[in-house]
C-alpha cells in the first residue's frame, strides 16, 4: 500500500459542522482549556522533586 492510498482511505467526507455564534465559540474553548484537577500522586511528586532540589541547592552553596 502506497502513502497516496492510505491517506485516502484516511480523508474524512463527513458533515462538517456550520459556522458558530460567537457564544457558542466561547464555550467551546473555556472547555477546552479548563485543567483537569491534579491527582494526589503527582502533587506529591512535585514536592518530592522540590525538595530535593532544594536540599541538593544548599548543600552545593
Amino acid at each position: 500500500m502506497d502513502i497516496y492510498s492510505l491517506a485516502a482511505t484516511h480523508i474524512n467526507t463527513g458533515v462538517r459542522p456550520g459556522p458558530m455564534s460567537a457564544q457558542a465559540e466561547d464555550r467551546y474553548y473555556s472547555d477546552q482549556i479548563s485543567w483537569p484537577p491534579p491527582k494526589q500522586g503527582l502533587l506529591g511528586s512535585i514536592a518530592m522533586t522540590a525538595g530535593v532540589v532544594l536540599i541538593l541547592g544548599m548543600t552545593l552553596i
